[in-house]
């Protein structure tokens, strides 16, 4: 029987609009949180979020996850909510600013 991956729900903060929108107005909507939804100028940090978003996956995981339709890759998490939720710590990669440039 074949392993199956560590997975982990990804929790949902709300935050107040006229949170949201001033910092979308300062850091545009490039990098969003995936757990709040603010904005954030360049993220540190990134998860592999998987079915359809809400799940993430194990960095060490990789190779046992088969990618279907609702793979949506790595998004950014804020290193606030990281410290909020010390869960999704294992499922944190540490990212540098130079593997963020699309150039």
């Amino acid at each position: 029987m074949a392993a199956e991956p560590r997975t982990i729900v990804i929790p949902s903060v709300e935050v107040p609009k006229s949170l949201v929108d001033a910092r979308s107005r300062r850091h545009g909507d490039r990098y969003m949180c995936i757990v709040c939804g603010l904005a954030m100028p360049s993220p540190k940090f990134m998860c592999h979020v998987i079915d359809g978003g809400g799940v993430a996956l194990h960095p060490d995981d990789e190779g046992l996850y088969q990618s279907d339709g609702g793979d949506m890759n790595f998004l950014p998490i804020g290193a606030d909510c990281l410290r909020r939720h010390p869960a999704l710590k294992p499922y944190a990669v540490k990212v540098d600013a130079a593997d963020l440039s699309f150039g």
